[in-house]
């Protein structure tokens, strides 16, 4: 899908159907954010302005998109600025309202963590990113020129599982609680063919994701659970951040809502169906202060070398606006520069992590609505949020 921006009104396109695909992360992203004033107003004469722009835009979309709450944050340190919002409802049947501390399913952000331990891997010696996906999975003979690398950078040409229907929706609607084992998922892509020569494009495929999780448990001999509670979740102390073993939510979260269009009251899907289905891919469950911390390691590429992390940031072109690498996607901008980072759809969640190295900035955005597509991306949002920064509006 192509993105390209008409003008400075947000368009929104709404799908009817039932999602069973994660969203894809390079082509999605909304700054909604608000905040708290400056402690230094007189240094800082823009950020009265930002706060005024992200505030009413951010009451807006609660409106316009019908989403009964959001989480939106932007942490600025270098200009002395902390955003942190928490508007709408958590629950919609009891009234509850949205906390900032409040846990929601992550959906594609996951990614990010899969590949970094996959890298990580590749960091210790045991996997080369040129290594074929054979060698560690060689029951899939027909992908034997396919690399590590470009089940990172999604230029594979691997079929994406999720959009497979009614092979995947089917079985998930009749059986919401099925526990899906990763290689179930994989083998509905695998008679599929490629959507290209390996190598040659890049199609934004959940299958890759799967595979990577797949290559880090047979190299290791232990759970991705395991694997990623060790070398990632303890060492950046993520304790809010869990790989989830059903469909229950657990402590202090949001609830999620609806898969189907125009329905009313919006039905609460938080619970209703196993993540499973995600998996490697996409079930993560987080809340904003740990994909802060999260984010900044993740672009600063404070878990691999410097060398692998040169090569993570080696993007291909996505789309017109927007490229991915090793497992992580920029979103760029009209000027030159871009963000890093992620964002994902759930079943009752959308949500998009991510961090302007150049300026210190970190952005997250958590919508507990399911059932719209934000699919136009206008990127004078964030040229406006630099423009603002830099003192130039």
């Amino acid at each position: 899908m192509k993105n390209s921006i008409h003008s400075t009104t947000l368009i929104f396109i709404c799908k009817k159907k039932f999602y069973f695909t994660l969203l894809i992360p390079t082509i999605l992203f909304i700054f909604t954010l608000s905040c708290k004033e400056s402690s230094n107003p007189l240094a800082y004469p823009n950020n009265d302005k930002l706060t005024s722009f992200f505030e009413h835009l951010t009451d807006s979309l609660i409106t316009n998109l019908k989403t009964p709450g959001l989480i939106a944050a932007v942490w600025a340190p270098d200009q002395k600025l902390t955003w942190v919002k928490a508007k709408g409802k958590s629950n919609v049947a009891t009234g509850e309202l949205m906390k900032d501390d409040m846990k929601f399913r992550m959906g594609s952000v996951t990614k990010t963590f899969t590949y970094t331990v996959l890298l990580q891997l590749v960091d210790s010696g045991k996997v080369s990113l040129e290594d074929k996906i054979t060698k560690f999975l060689p029951a899939y003979t027909k992908w034997g020129n396919i690399t590590i690398r470009m089940i990172c950078n999604h230029s594979s040409g691997i079929f994406n599982y999720t959009d497979k229907s009614p092979t995947l929706a089917g079985p998930v609607k009749a059986n919401p609680m099925r526990i899906w084992q990763p290689q179930e998922l994989v083998d509905i892509a695998y008679p599929e063919p490629l959507y290209f020569i390996p190598g040659s494009a890049h199609h934004y495929s959940n299958t890759n994701t799967i595979i990577a999780g797949m290559i880090i448990e047979k190299i290791t001999g232990n759970t991705f659970t395991y694997e990623l509670k060790k070398k990632i979740l303890e060492p950046l102390k993520l304790y809010n951040t869990t790989y989830p073993a059903d469909n229950f939510m657990w402590g202090n979260y949001s609830h999620g809502y609806s898969w189907a269009e125009n329905e009313t009251p919006l039905p609460d899907v938080t619970e209703s169906f196993n993540p499973s289905y995600a998996g490697f891919s996409g079930a993560l469950i987080s809340d904003i202060y740990d994909l802060k911390t999260w984010v900044q390691a993740l672009v600063k590429g404070s878990l691999i070398s410097s060398s692998l992390q040169t090569e993570r940031l080696n993007a291909i072109s996505a789309s017109e606006i927007s490229g991915y690498g090793l497992g992580i996607a920029n979103l760029g901008t009209t000027n030159g520069k871009k963000i890093w980072g992620h964002s994902g759809t759930i079943f009752g969640f959308k949500t998009l992590v991510y961090y302007w190295p150049e300026k210190n900035i970190t952005f997250i955005l958590m919508f507990n609505n399911a059932s719209f597509d934000p699919t136009m991306i206008l990127v004078e949002f964030f040229d406006k949020t630099m423009k603002f920064i830099e003192g130039r509006l």
